[in-house]
């Protein structure tokens, strides 16, 4: 114990909380920090009658360290040291130090802020950065700031943004242990070798422990990312080994606490400890010298578009493979072999993604209503989104009101300590003498999957239930079951421990409750199936998913999910359940909702009124509405013209020309403008033009029937017509008394298209605005083909008529062409008729 590197800082670490109510302790794996750090605590006079707290992130590294710290005191655990985990604990009215996982504390400080009894809080292995350590840790903080000046506050880690965490804690004192360990050789992969996929690490693990095996000497560690991969290796091993005196261990969270135990403490034998990266830190495993690191881990990430989780496969970060090669130096010197290249190293994010940033922040909203206090200290502050999402959750549940505050239900639910979503349906369940089943369907959904040791992959939860209940009866079941099994009924007892109830199941309860239950914690996760015989489900909460067409379920119409990949395109169905809907809208009536809804149909053009019933964005029934509002009906016709355009409304010429006209004005003479008749200002003011001349009509195509010159015009009063008139005629009256309609489309070059014969004999050039504006001049042949376009008409006709003359003269010989155009007649007709 003394020889432990931690040793060397216990008097300054001692000395400085005498003086200081918090202090940041860095120290390096295998430092001894866990263990010794308490221990060195329980004589200081601060401490008094109180206790020490320290905070664990897992279960196992709680139990392990509470363990060795009573062996030091050569006690058993519960008496000075004790343990508290989920449905379990250690300790009496002895205890001194108390070892607790994460969801503790947090129960610790809802029910007593100030912590009367409490004189240190220890923060471990906070680099781990798990939710309930950042949730944690600002509530001991404000509750220091504000309840508890003399309560202490300890965060110790091996590897930290202390920079970060020093700014979040006001700069307290910094203490760094150096440790100790022995050197450790890196053997990577050879350079530009390709990254090893996650299928493919299992042969390329194994090829590495041959070597190692026959190779190295001491026991090994090896770091793999879930429990499939461990399985698979134990087996690889197993068959490669038949002849080798090896103990093979695998260690992860869902193990028995035998079963970890025998990992982690000493074997006769030479051992391989097959591991997640629950082995990085706070555990002791004697005898480790070499380790081999697939460089992988599995994170559970919440996609806030979803509503819904998925375990991806990751590489790990910089940090943690610091931390998974520091295993192989504790005792001597030791060997790391790394599934990556060395330059791969260098790529590697250097910390770990703090899980406030991944995971579904229900659980923190519900805890933070319960708080009373959203200003806290946050080292990294919840994403925004996924905190809106949780929040969106716990109204729909009933967990708190309008304002976001907490409701009585809501305080019920995180007294049970689940997932608000899984509390909700226990708690209502009630209500429908169904508590016992609620409760064994919360257990099965908050520990491993009853099937996770079985080939048999079905996922209907009615197969799951019955075979649990089975189970509780007393009744034979598979044995890959029995394991998974003891763990979820362990967890349903002690919750109807936590309602002073007996978990006591229903003679007749029928199959088509259980998907109402979970109905109650999945609201948004109601699926129908969308087209017959089809794969894929439209979710309440608008989302899609896709349940395997091998599944026994395939084709059901109706279905709860429970659990899917997450994925926030096309998620695919793990766990759910078929719905029974007419039991559902019996029960559960405030989950449909019936609107009248008058909306704009694009593809018809028309607006359409009609009565839905939906839950979420799941439609059921749909009819037109026999009355309208026509002021509604009005308003949505008048978006479908937005949407489609000004020129969806029929324009005839005249009102065309108005507009054009106007727009002209707008641009030759904005100080005489009458308003602008712009697309865009038209769209945009309809409801100021347009909308007191519409009656009856619904849609386009009844839309023209309006007179759109009338309604236009009538925006003018008859004074600015007359002056628009002036400025701007509509037509020009030829020297022949024909009357030719002028082309205002560019105000640029508003355009007289007119056969020239019809404008022999004008000696100026035809103009607007007063004879200020030119037209542009489209002189057309007899048959009204283009031959000149000009803005001097008096110039053509002292110029170019010549030429044009005889190709008209050659081209039409029974029209009149005169030699001067200037002095001539005007005509629109042939030689053979003038003059009659």
């Amino acid at each position: 114990m003394n020889t432990l590197p931690i040793h060397e800082v216990i008097r300054d670490i001692r000395s400085t909380l005498v003086s200081y109510n918090r202090l940041i302790l860095q120290a390096p794996p295998g430092a001894g920090k866990t263990t010794a750090v308490p221990l060195a605590l329980l004589d200081e006079p601060w401490l008094k009658e109180k206790q020490i707290i320290m905070l664990e992130p897992r279960r196992i590294a709680a139990r392990s360290s509470a363990s060795r710290m009573a062996q030091l005191l050569g006690e058993k655990v519960g008496m000075r040291v004790g343990y508290q985990i989920r449905a379990e604990k250690k300790l009496s009215d002895k205890t001194k130090i108390l070892v607790v996982t994460e969801g503790i504390l947090t129960r610790m400080l809802q029910n007593n802020p100030s912590l009367e009894h409490v004189a240190l809080i220890i923060f471990d292995e906070f680099h781990e950065r798990h939710l309930h350590s950042d949730l944690s840790l600002a509530f001991a903080l404000q509750s220091q700031e504000f309840l508890r000046e003399d309560l202490k506050i300890m965060v110790m880690s091996a590897t930290l943004d202390t920079q970060t965490l020093q700014t979040l804690m006001e700069n307290p004192p910094l203490i760094t242990s150096e440790g100790r360990s022995y050197p450790i050789t890196l053997e990577y992969l050879p350079p530009n070798s390709p990254t090893v996929e996650p299928k493919k690490i299992v042969p390329a693990l194994m090829n590495i422990l041959q070597n190692s095996i026959q190779n190295d000497e001491g026991d090994i560690l090896v770091f793999l990312p879930g429990e499939r991969e461990i399985r698979s290796l134990e087996t690889a091993l197993k068959e490669h080994c038949k002849s080798i005196d090896l103990d093979i261990t695998p260690l992860y969270g869902e193990l028995s606490k035998e079963a970890q135990e025998r990992a982690i403490f000493p074997s006769a034998k030479r051992k391989i400890v097959l591991a997640t990266n629950i082995a990085e830190t706070s555990l002791t495993i004697e005898g480790i010298t070499v380790v081999v690191d697939s460089g992988l881990e599995k994170v559970l990430t919440f996609d806030p578009r979803s509503g819904m989780e998925r375990l991806i496969t990751q590489k790990i970060s910089r940090a943690s493979a610091d931390q998974r090669s520091g295993r192989a130096g504790r005792l001597s010197e030791g060997k790391c072999y790394r599934l990556w290249s060395e330059t791969s190293h260098h790529a590697l994010p250097p910390h770990k993604e703090p899980e406030i940033r991944l995971c579904d922040l229900t659980p923190l909203a519900l805890e933070l209503s319960a708080w009373g206090d959203s200003e806290l200290s946050w080292i990294t502050p919840p994403p925004a989104k996924a905190l809106s999402h949780g929040l969106e959750l716990l109204s729909i549940l009933g967990a708190t009101d309008y304002k976001g505050n907490i409701t009585p239900h809501g305080k019920a639910m995180i007294a049970l300590g689940l997932h608000p979503r899984l509390a909700h349906m226990i708690l209502i369940a009630k209500t429908l003498e169904a508590q016992s089943e609620a409760i064994l369907l919360a257990a099965l959904l908050n520990e491993r999957d009853l099937f996770s040791k079985s080939t048999h992959r079905s996922s209907d939860m009615r197969e799951r239930f019955w075979i649990l209940s089975d189970h509780l009866r007393g009744k034979t079941i598979a044995a890959e079951q029995t394991q998974n099994s003891e763990t979820i009924l362990k967890t349903a007892r002690e919750l109807s421990n936590r309602l002073n109830m007996t978990l006591r199941l229903s003679e007749n309860f029928p199959s088509s409750m259980i998907a109402l239950l979970l109905a109650l914690a999945y609201p948004d996760r109601i699926a129908r199936l969308r087209t017959p015989k089809g794969d894929k489900y439209l979710l309440s909460n608008a989302k899609e998913a896709i349940l395997s067409r091998e599944d026994d379920l395939h084709g059901e119409e109706w279905l709860v999910i429970c659990e899917s990949d997450g994925d926030s395109t096309m998620a695919r169905i793990y766990r759910c359940s078929p719905l029974d809907i007419n039991l559902l809208e019996r029960h559960e009536p405030e989950l449909f909702t019936r609107e009248e809804k008058i909306s704009w149909n694009s593809e018809s053009k028309r607006v359409e009124a009609r009565e839905i019933t939906r839950i979420g964005a799941i439609i059921l029934d749909s009819h037109p509405l026999a009355h309208l509002d026509t002021v509604e009906v009005k308003q949505k016709l008048l978006e479908g013209i937005r949407y489609h355009g000004i020129e969806a409304l029929t324009h005839s010429p005249q009102a065309l020309s108005l507009r054009h006209r106007l727009q002209a004005l707008h641009h030759y003479s904005p100080e005489n403008a009458m308003g602008d008749f712009s697309d865009e200002f038209l769209l945009n003011s309809l409801e100021t033009w347009l909308l007191p001349h519409i009656t009856t009509q619904s849609s386009l195509r009844e839309c023209e029937s309006l007179d759109l010159y009338t309604i236009l015009a009538s925006q003018l009063t008859w004074e600015q017509t007359q002056r628009l008139n002036t400025l701007l005629p509509t037509h020009f009256s030829a020297p022949t008394g024909s009357t030719i309609a002028l082309d205002y489309s560019d105000p640029e070059a508003v355009i007289l298209a007119v056969r020239i014969q019809e404008v022999f004999g004008l000696t100026t050039h035809p103009s607007i605005m007063e004879g200020k504006i030119p037209l542009l001049v489209h002189l057309l042949s007899p048959a009204r083909r283009p031959i000149q376009v000009t803005r001097d008409l008096v110039g053509f006709w002292e110029g170019s008529y010549s030429d044009v003359k005889k190709e008209l003269k050659g081209r039409y010989p029974k029209h009149y062409w005169p030699d001067d155009p200037r002095n001539a007649e005007a005509t629109s007709r042939t030689k053979k008729y003038m003059g009659n």
